[in-house]
């Protein structure tokens, strides 16, 4: 059978499947898309991130990432500041009440999480996480320009 052997689809269907089993928490507890939750989680490990580096480390295309920022922005989460350098450039940032949120939700992801792999065994976890590893370091030594384009096609759903 070609899919069960098509790289592409299996990752895309366990991505789905896995964001199905916290897409209540984000959706439906705390009224956040996906693009949003995604956003958060981000700028929520580190100082400030652009929106370029946002695309990046979503990654999602561009005006998804820009929509996602203007609801958190309007939600009084994030704070968007102009560089010095380059004023085309703005420096997206977790707010207090934002980095609150996301310490509400976090808590509650890591328990879904930990759901999803209850069924596994001490040993499986780790092949899973080796597994995971292998796949990441594969796709970081892909060309940039490569991970820039699968963005611009990506069909997120809100």
């Amino acid at each position: 059978m070609f899919l069960k052997g098509y790289l592409p689809y299996r990752l895309n269907y366990l991505a789905e499947m896995t964001s199905e089993a916290t897409r209540a928490i984000y959706r439906r507890r705390h009224g956040l898309t996906r693009p949003e939750w995604r956003v958060l989680v981000n700028l929520a490990e580190t100082d400030s991130l652009t929106a370029t580096e946002l695309c990046a480390r979503v990654p999602m295309h561009k005006t998804k990432v820009s929509r996602a920022l203007s609801a958190l922005e309007a939600r009084g989460w994030v704070t968007r500041a102009g560089d010095a350098q380059d004023r085309r450039v703005a420096h997206a940032r977790l707010t207090p009440r934002g980095r609150q949120a996301f310490a509400r939700i976090r808590p509650e992801m890591e328990a879904a999480t930990e759901a999803m792999l209850a069924p596994l065994s001490a040993e499986e976890r780790r092949t899973v996480d080796a597994g995971l590893a292998v796949l990441e370091r594969l796709f970081e030594a892909q060309p940039t320009g490569r991970r820039q384009r699968q963005s611009e096609f990506e069909a997120d759903d809100a």
